[in-house]
């Protein structure tokens, strides 16, 4: 048996052993937005091996033709939402061919064995083979679905304030012209390659994109991009001459458009730098999105790494930007991505800085951790001055959260 297919040995399994594979792993594809989302989804049409064995299945060919023929045939709003999304049945049916087509070895065995396993993505399952291969599946098709609802027919979404729908749905403009237009663009690709997901995978992709939503793969690949030479850095890091790992900075978005950065933005990066350049840690993870005010052209963290880098004169090398966070719960958990992927000792504690005000909600998030992720993302240590708290990073960081397509 390989160390992958461990897992299903559970407790037997070492959990350093378990953290390494999952340290080790690259995601596929992170600048799309449905890789970040619905990574099974996603892979099937990745690999081409397992989109042929997918493909050629009869039962599920013949469910990817009707959901285009629907499609086609859709002619009022909530005909056309309906069509691009998955009904309960099709669900269903697609997960019972997925796992009949399941074997030990098979294109479908390698995909879970060397890639959704190793991506940490869905370790929430315990099982095993076909019957986690179905749990996967039936969340990826709920996330799908949840996206088209939001952005499609306004559903109401976790964050209504800074992550709703940009249309009135209502509207002469949307029912005639956007949510057409969008069908017939959708049914347009899906001819070319009519899987049973195509048509509501499709869908995310232009629905988010007329929303303009794509915050997930802002400068991606990070590792490639804005992130590259601290990556590098890691590798050279003499861990023990520091007491911290890194200086975590919760970002603080402005409320007034056309404004860059907010002043505590400002603060925050800056008691960063002070404490960098007194040898805290050697690297600050600056983290946050474009979330405020609703539609905002600025990244949080994109903007506090500029403000170091000018007024502060951090280098490039020493600070990381985590720019995809939408709230206080997914600024540890991405953060806790970032070190275990790009190496970092995350048995050694790190240090988070914000307000004070802020950092005593941070004392007392585990339950709302909970309740948005299903858990915690980190295990805090001692709070060392108002505006600094130990943390660690844990590794259920990793679990994919499909119902928050901007930041899944």
């Amino acid at each position: 048996m390989n160390r992958i297919g461990m897992w299903c040995l559970g407790l037997l399994f070492p959990l350093w052993a378990y953290a390494q594979i999952q340290r080790d792993y690259r995601m596929v594809s992170t600048e799309r937005v449905e890789n970040k989302a619905y990574y099974f989804t996603a892979l099937l049409q990745e690999l081409r091996d397992v989109d042929s064995l997918v493909c050629n299945d009869s039962a599920l060919k013949q469910l990817g033709a009707a959901k285009l023929q629907r499609l086609k045939e859709a002619t009022t709003l909530q005909e056309r939402v309906e069509a691009m999304k998955f009904s309960a049945e099709e669900v269903e049916e697609a997960g019972k061919a997925l796992a009949r087509l399941y074997r030990t070895g098979n294109p479908l065995d390698r995909l879970l064995t060397e890639h959704l396993l190793p991506s940490g993505c869905y370790q929430q399952y315990n099982d095993c083979g076909a019957a986690l291969l179905e749990k996967i599946w039936r969340q990826d098709a709920e996330g799908m679905n949840y996206a088209v609802e939001v952005y499609a027919a306004a559903r109401k979404p976790h964050y209504p304030q800074i992550d709703s729908i940009g249309f009135d749905i209502h509207s002469q403009r949307f029912v005639e012209e956007i949510l057409p237009a969008c069908q017939q663009n959708i049914a347009f690709q899906a001819e070319k390659h009519p899987s049973f997901y195509a048509i509501p995978l499709l869908a995310v992709r232009t629905l988010l994109d007329v929303n303009d939503r794509c915050q997930s793969v802002d400068y991606e690949p990070l590792s490639e991009t804005e992130n590259k030479a601290a990556r590098a850095q890691v590798r050279l890091t003499d861990w023990e001459h520091y007491p911290y790992t890194a200086i975590l900075v919760l970002g603080a978005g402005p409320e007034e458009p056309n404004v860059s950065i907010s002043p505590e933005g400002k603060l925050r990066a800056s008691y960063a730098a002070l404490l960098y350049r007194r040898h805290q840690a050697p690297f600050i993870i600056v983290s946050g999105g474009r979330v405020h005010p609703y539609h905002t052209p600025y990244n949080e963290a994109f903007e506090m790494k500029k403000y170091l880098m000018d007024v502060w004169q951090v280098p490039e090398s020493h600070i990381l930007i985590e720019p995809h966070a939408r709230h206080t719960t997914t600024n540890f958990r991405n953060a806790a991505r970032l070190m275990f992927r790009y190496g970092f000792p995350v048995e050694k504690a790190a240090v988070v800085t914000s307000s004070a005000s802020h950092l005593n909600s941070v004392e007392q998030m585990d339950a709302r951790c909970l309740h948005e992720l299903g858990y915690v993302p980190y295990r805090l240590g001692k709070r060392r001055t108002e505006r600094t708290l130990e943390f660690f990073p844990l590794q259920e960081s990793f679990r994919i959260q499909s119902t928050e397509p901007l930041d899944p």
